[in-house]
């Protein structure tokens, strides 16, 4: 077995942004569900060495840790149907990283206020809601949160941003070029992570042209799925070698160097340390190589902006 690995849940909305993705560009892909809480047997830490966000991406030997690493993998891996379409390209990602900044924690603000999220612990039971929310209050442990938006607030936000998307969408059906891009899927899964949620969906019932345009981006499905065990994704990862590299590093932290043990750690939240030896670093991404008993040798990568690169104690 070879070929894209998508590790994550069905409520995941940065996973919902991937699965479009490959939904987009018509690719078959390997399915591996997760919990939504930890543990996660096979994944973390022997995988990811320890990142614990979901969506995790893995070809081969090959682990991506954060949907930009992700996005600009499938493009290079996949050209057809570009996700940052030249001449386009600065302006796509820079609306795309608003989306997964600003526009995601006006989403989270509004989904879990206590009104809605109270309807989706009910369906989980009480056992599991205590425990979703204990596994979620270590995800932020030592941080201000993922967002600190109060609800009505983030309401005034989030009217403000989809009218001037409905005005948008009135001039053209897809955000930048014409067609779609990652723009439209970023703000996309921020939008479907509200209409999931049958309290705050009515938020999106005025703004009929944002509507008709999550309906154009479900409409590319999420490609071709074959389910998979986390078991048999290790099994990949340990029967395969990490890619040849091409990559031309530069850029690096202050007494950083290729081949230097370093630890990766994200700067928001989920703020665990994936330890490893340096194989690239440049403006935008990093990878480190670490070994594990179970996966081998295994390549863990990660985009710059969020993450910060450590000399190991």
């Amino acid at each position: 077995m070879t070929g894209i690995v998508l590790h994550h849940y069905a409520g995941s909305l940065f996973a919902e942004k991937i699965r479009a993705i490959l939904g987009y560009k018509q690719l078959a892909w390997y399915s591996v569900d997760v919990s939504p809480i930890m543990p996660r047997p096979d994944l973390v830490p022997e995988l990811t060495g320890g990142y614990r966000r979901i969506p995790v991406l893995q070809v081969g030997a090959d682990v991506y840790c954060d949907t930009h690493v992700m996005t600009e993998y499938l493009d290079d891996a996949h050209p057809e149907r570009p996700l940052h379409p030249e001449p386009h390209g600065w302006e796509v990602r820079t609306l795309a990283q608003r989306a997964d900044t600003h526009l995601f924690q006006v989403a989270v603000a509004i989904c879990f206020q206590p009104k809605a999220v109270a309807t989706m612990l009910g369906t989980l039971g009480e056992e599991m809601a205590a425990k979703f929310a204990a596994d979620r209050a270590q995800l932020v442990e030592g941080t201000q949160g993922v967002s600190s938006l109060a609800p009505d607030v983030a309401e005034s936000y989030l009217h403000d941003e989809l009218g001037h998307l409905e005005s948008q969408l009135a001039a053209s059906q897809w955000l930048v070029a014409g067609m779609p891009t990652l723009a439209d899927f970023a703000v996309y899964h921020c939008l479907w992570l509200i209409a999931n949620n049958a309290v705050v969906a009515p938020l999106l019932t005025p703004y009929a042209g944002v509507r008709a345009w999550m309906r154009r981006i479900a409409g590319f499905g999420h490609g071709e799925a074959t389910g998979c065990s986390s078991a048999d994704a290790l099994a990949m990862a340990r029967d395969a070698e990490p890619a040849p590299l091409e990559i031309a590093s530069g850029h690096f932290p202050a007494g950083i160097d290729l081949g230097d043990a370093v630890t990766v750690t994200p700067v928001d939240y989920g703020l665990i340390p994936v330890a490893g030896t340096l194989e690239y670093c440049t403006a935008h991404a990093c990878a480190v190589l670490r070994e594990d008993e179970r996966a081998g040798s295994v390549r863990v990568h990660f985009p710059r902006a969020g993450f910060r690169i450590d000399a190991a104690v």
